[in-house]
């Protein structure tokens, strides 16, 4: 797993905050690789998807 970026790592805070979350800092890593593979995933479908549409 990558170091997040300080970016990264202020989306989580930022988006934890909107939910009235508490993420520890020590998980903020494993949220941030989280995203990363959730991201990833979201292209590969929308890349299928727009293969099966042509």
């Amino acid at each position: 797993m990558t170091q997040a970026t300080e970016d990264e790592r202020r989306l989580v805070m930022l988006l934890a905050d909107r939910l009235a979350l508490t993420v520890p800092a020590a998980a903020v890593a494993g949220v941030v690789a989280n995203q990363r593979l959730l991201a990833r995933h979201h292209e590969a479908v929308r890349a299928a998807l727009t293969e099966d549409a042509r």
